[in-house]
């Protein structure tokens, strides 16, 4: 799957589901030349996504990477990359899940009872397998995660896949599959 941004000068975690790119109108920042893929799969109740960022990465501020693996507050300020799963077939008024995924290796997933609504840390989770490398592909993180506490085996799950990427100007953008 392939992403597009929407840019922004607002710092908020947003999910957008925009096919084509889109500045603020406030923003008068540069952009910069960027793509995002990835892969999905779920076997035996685990969820494994990867994730490759590629193009002018000297534009983008990239945390440290593999300097944390804990688990933190507030990763979307930053460059990360994201996930929402529901086991609701219409998540934005059913309960989901917010998975925020660091290239240092920081992670958070949070529970929230509605669209944007009862936010509050998963309990269910004390790690993160994630693994974040740069390469001449690009930045890449992936990450399996165990879903056996939050949904059943063979529940059907709703998934939205995002990511923010700061540059280096201030500006940041927000990616989703299109």
């Amino acid at each position: 799957s392939q992403s597009s941004p929407q840019a922004s000068s607002q710092s908020s975690p947003q999910a957008s589901s925009q096919s084509s790119p889109q500045a603020s109108s406030q923003s008068s920042l540069p952009t910069a030349e960027l793509s995002i893929k990835g892969r999905v799969s779920r076997k035996k109740n685990i969820l494994s996504i990867q994730y490759r960022l590629a193009g002018a990465l000297s534009q983008v501020a990239i945390p440290p990477i593999g300097k944390g693996g804990s688990r933190q507050d507030k990763l979307w300020e930053k460059t990360c990359f994201e996930f929402f799963l529901s086991a609701e077939e219409a998540p934005k008024q059913a309960p989901y899940w917010e998975f925020n995924l660091s290239p240092s290796g920081d992670w958070n997933v949070f529970s929230l009872t509605g669209y944007r609504q009862g936010l509050k840390e998963e309990s269910a989770y004390r790690a993160m397998p994630l693994e974040a490398w740069q390469g001449f592909q690009g930045l890449q993180l992936e990450v399996s995660v165990p879903l056996e506490n939050i949904v059943r085996a063979k529940q059907p799950i709703y998934l939205g896949v995002s990511a923010v990427v700061v540059l280096k100007s201030g500006m940041e953008t927000f990616w989703a599959i299109a």
